[in-house]
């Protein structure tokens, strides 16, 4: 979001990553007068999008009441949204949080499909690429070794941007299919994997081995999303131990706080049910009670989950104490 590129939103409008950037921002920040001065300028800026997220999702997770009713006035709520990639509902989030109040509006408006004019997903992205900078993508996304490396030959530079593959890096597809020729040949021209990906865990890591070669050509064990979600947070909250192992022998963080739910990776483990995670993490050192706010700690999502055994873990390794 860096670029100020051409982006798509509802209905085929267009509009700029730029300002789709700024009203995100402004949501989460809860500035209604700048969130309202871009949406009277460009109405379909009320639900634009950026990894499958609109500005709602942020006034709701940030308790911007006044903010939340203006973007229900326009409409901009699909309520069959659920947030990317956990896949929980708004009034779940405000549940969690404890704004009752945004729960109540987020329900009335479910309540009155007639205020509904949003649906669905937008924020294509459409990058400034030559000919050749197609061709070079799509080779590499065909395995087209040989056509890769004779394309590389005359463009070295290629391998080094990382707005590849919708900014996720031009190795994405080589790490996927655990693709090591590919792998080697892109890293020999200086490709790196981005530190802030949006699908880390669906490409880099979605199979251990091509995790595990990725992990030994330099990719930052701390690679994080946009909402600092790190990749050990999604394999501690889809409870992926083997995954959560390798992780840490390259020197990952284990108490991360995020930004989506103020958890550090065990507070994900404990909230979504992972005894065997919540208990290696435990024994690697994690903090029992750290997180970014107190309806965020380890302790309080075994309790509020309904997770007893989790929950006695982490008294034993002294959550009350850390967690006050």
């Amino acid at each position: 979001m860096k670029l100020d590129l051409p982006m798509e939103l509802s209905r085929g409008c267009m509009s700029t990553t730029t300002k789709v950037w700024n009203v995100l921002a402004a949501s989460k920040n809860g500035d209604l007068d700048a969130v309202k001065a871009m949406v009277d300028e460009h109405p379909e800026l009320a639900y634009a999008q950026y990894n499958y997220t609109p500005p709602i999702h942020f006034a709701v997770r940030e308790g911007h009441i006044d903010l939340v009713k203006f973007l229900l006035a326009n409409g901009a709520y699909d309520p069959s949204y659920k947030i990317y990639p956990f896949l929980d509902t708004l009034p779940t989030i405000a549940q969690d949080r404890g704004y009752y109040e945004v729960d109540r509006l987020l329900n009335e408006f479910v309540a009155s499909p007639s205020s509904h004019k949003f649906k669905g997903d937008n924020g294509k992205i459409f990058f400034d690429r030559t000919d050749l900078q197609n061709e070079f993508e799509k080779a590499v996304d065909m395995e087209d070794l040989e056509s890769v490396a004779e394309i590389l030959r005359k463009n070295p530079d290629f391998a080094r941007d990382e707005t590849y593959f919708w900014a996720e890096g031009i190795l994405t597809f080589a790490a996927k299919e655990n693709n090591r020729a590919m792998i080697d040949l892109l890293s020999g021209c200086g490709a790196k994997v981005p530190d802030i990906l949006k699908w880390t865990q669906f490409y880099y890591f979605e199979h251990d081995e091509g995790a595990a070669y990725i992990m030994e050509k330099g990719m930052n064990p701390d690679t994080m999303s946009w909402q600092h979600v790190t990749i050990l947070h999604d394999m501690a909250q889809k409870g992926h131990l083997q995954k959560a192992e390798l992780l840490i022998k390259y020197g990952a963080n284990l108490n991360p706080v995020d930004e989506e739910y103020r958890s550090t990776p065990l507070g994900m483990a404990a909230r979504w049910g992972h005894i065997e995670m919540v208990r290696y993490l435990i024994a690697q050192g994690a903090d029992s009670g750290k997180a970014g706010a107190s309806w965020a700690t380890p302790l309080a999502w075994a309790k509020k989950r309904g997770h007893a055994e989790i929950e006695e873990i982490l008294l034993n390794a002294g959550a009350t104490r850390k967690g006050k």
